[in-house]
C-alpha cells in the first residue's frame, strides 16, 4: 500500500469498515454485503462526512466519478484499497 505502510487486504478492509462504523455512527454490526442506503440509511451529506473520514484515514483522494457504482461496505473496501495500490 502506500505511504511505506504495510497492510493486508483483510486488514484495510477491517480498518476501512471501522472508519465507516465510527464516521456514520452507526449501531448496526456492518458487513461487507451492508448497503450504505437500503441498511444503513445513509444521507448523502452522512456519505460525504464518511467520505472525508476515509481519506484523511488513509491519506487518499477519493474522486466523486469513481462512487457511481459504490452502494455496499465492500464496495467502499474495494475503491479505497484500489486507490491504496494505484
Amino acid at each position: 500500500m502506500t505511504g511505506g505502510i504495510s497492510m493486508t487486504v483483510q486488514e484495510a478492509k477491517k480498518e476501512i469498515m471501522h472508519v465507516i462504523k465510527d464516521s456514520t455512527e452507526t449501531e448496526l454490526e456492518i458487513t461487507e454485503e451492508t448497503n450504505m442506503f437500503s441498511d444503513m440509511g445513509l444521507s448523502s451529506v452522512e456519505v460525504m462526512v464518511m467520505l472525508g473520514e476515509l481519506e484523511d484515514a488513509f491519506g487518499i483522494d477519493i474522486p466523486a466519478a469513481r462512487l457511481r457504482r459504490v452502494r455496499t461496505v465492500g464496495d467502499m473496501c474495494e475503491l479505497v484499497i484500489q486507490i491504496l495500490t494505484e
